[in-house]
């Protein structure tokens, strides 16, 4: 059974800005500004339209140096990155097996 992949990709129009604790992104189409703590500007950084949420969990499981991936940490900050308008699912088609 074939299933979709799924990856982020970072919306173009978003102004960010790098702060000591993290990134302050601009949304010009909803006039809203969006404080990203260090861990969610990490994630946003990393939704370059290739990343799914697995990959993007082993990438700071090395940067942080922890003990296990943070899946269910990286799902909420997708899911909350994606309801404010941040980021953007992509589905991909799995490739045949």
């Amino acid at each position: 059974m074939n299933t979709a992949v799924t990856t982020y990709r970072r919306a173009s129009d978003m102004a960010c800005n790098e702060v000591p604790d993290g990134y302050v992104v601009y949304d010009p189409r909803r006039e809203e500004v969006h404080y990203l703590n260090l861990t969610a500007a990490a994630v946003f950084e990393l939704c370059d339209g290739e990343a799914t949420s697995a990959s993007i969990a082993q990438s700071l499981q090395v940067v942080f140096g922890l003990e296990h991936a943070p899946g269910d940490d990286v799902d909420g900050c997708l899911k909350a990155l994606v309801a404010q308008g941040l980021i953007t699912p992509v589905a991909h088609p799995s490739p045949a097996t």
